[in-house]
């Protein structure tokens, strides 16, 4: 009796115990990103409690699995790719800050918050140079402060007034003597006045000689190509000498480019002419020399050349000097242009023969010429003289890109050879060399 007995209460446990076990493996048993069992997280996505702040104030962020499951907690969040401790974050400048959250073997898509400054409460306008010569560009920044005391570059936010006038954008180009004071100003927030102390400029006793080729040609003339490549090669020897291209026969032709036709262009087409005195020989290409070395040692008179690009407005500097009397010479200003892009008919092995060139990139196009393209009378050119003359005009309407224009400015004499040439980009400063 007794043996029966214990063999039925093991009998009843083992039962349970197999019972047990079976209704364990019979349901879903979980898995480690889901321990309680239902449905496995499998994405998760990051949000923060603003999306727009400004700096100083807390961003809160929350991490949430794709099935609802808060896992803040147990995520890691990365802002701008380093982590953070805990889920919320105090930017301390402004920007645009990119969250992300790690949660497992999850990484979210990507947050963007932006950050903002706080309301500006005081201005301070700087200038990398603490001084200007006659004929440089200042170069303004605006520091807003907010009332944390945190500083921020606000230039292309703030209005600059210099000696009084308002200015277009941040940059001013001194063209007389005398200190200039900038003031900057932002939601009814003034700065203090800044001042820069601006001196003379002076010239060399000598100056650098440097050449000019100019360039007659049209998008029709298929040999045309060869001088093209030429003042490439040109350009690659020296940086002291400059190339205008005079177009007639096509879109680029213009007044200025038919008068000086006109008189260079004697034998057809192509035709360079090297400081208006004699024709680069055939082939240019293989007469490189003959240009660069017009750009050798010095010469009495020289020039420097600054301009400054101002919404639709262009302001140019000149200054001629003359370490000798040189009686007659004058002024040449012209602007011109890179980059146009136009078919160029091809005869020539040059630019991989192909013929026409679809895409040819046209440079050093005379667009306009400020002054009389032949030049106008210089009205000081005796021994140790300095002349200075500022032009503003209109960006010309043939200008297709304001940004690719540059400036080259010529003294001649009185016979219209070239004496001495200096070239710029617009927006930069060429001092006498």
């Amino acid at each position: 009796m007794k043996t029966k007995n214990i063999l039925k209460s093991a009998f009843a446990v083992f039962a349970l115990f197999v019972c047990s076990c079976s209704s364990d493996s019979d349901g879903d048993g979980g898995t480690p990103t889901n321990p309680g069992g239902g449905s496995a997280i499998t994405s998760i996505t990051v949000t923060a409690s603003s999306n727009s702040v400004e700096v100083g104030n807390a961003i809160t962020f929350t991490v949430k699995g794709n099935d609802g499951t808060d896992v803040t907690s147990n995520s890691t969040i990365l802002v701008n790719n380093s982590a953070i401790t805990g889920s919320s974050f105090t930017a301390d400048t402004p920007g645009t800050y990119t969250i992300k959250a790690e949660y497992e073997q999850l990484t979210s898509v990507q947050l963007f918050v932006d950050v903002t400054a706080g309301p500006i409460t005081a201005l301070r306008v700087e200038s990398a140079a603490t001084s200007l010569k006659v004929g440089d560009t200042a170069d303004f920044t605006v520091i807003g402060i907010d009332a944390l005391g945190n500083e921020y570059t606000i230039t292309g936010d703030a209005s600059i007034s210099v000696n009084g006038s308002a200015i277009t954008g941040n940059r001013f180009m001194v063209t007389q003597l005398g200190d200039i004071t900038a003031v900057a100003t932002k939601d009814a927030v003034t700065s203090d006045a800044f001042m820069l102390p601006v001196t003379d400029e002076t010239a060399p006793g000598s100056f650098t000689k440097k050449a000019l080729i100019e360039d007659f040609t049209g998008t029709w003339c298929g040999w045309c190509p060869r001088v093209s490549y030429a003042i490439e090669l040109v350009e690659a020897a020296s940086d002291k000498v400059y190339a205008v291209a005079a177009h007639s026969g096509d879109p680029m032709q213009n007044s200025y480019s038919l008068a000086l036709d006109n008189v260079y262009v004697t034998s057809g087409y192509p035709t360079a002419v090297l400081n208006r005195d004699q024709e680069w020989t055939y082939p240019e290409p293989s007469n490189v020399a003959q240009a660069t070395n017009l750009a050798s040692g010095t010469t009495t008179s020289g020039l420097s050349i600054n301009s400054l690009l101002k919404g639709n407005q262009l302001e140019v500097y000149v200054s001629t000097a003359f370490s000798q009397s040189t009686t007659g010479a004058k002024l040449v200003v012209m602007v011109l242009e890179d980059g146009i892009i136009a078919s160029q008919a091809n005869y020539t092995s040059y630019y991989g023969g192909v013929d026409p060139i679809s895409q040819f990139e046209h440079n050093h196009t005379l667009r306009h010429s400020i002054t009389n393209v032949f030049g106008d009378a210089i009205s000081d050119t005796s021994a140790n003289s300095k002349t200075s003359q500022v032009f503003n005009i209109a960006v010309p309407t043939t200008v297709n890109n304001p940004e690719k224009m540059s400036i080259v400015a010529l003294i001649v004499d009185s016979n219209d050879k070239v004496i001495n040439v200096a070239g710029e980009k617009v927006g930069s400063d060429h001092d006498f060399q």
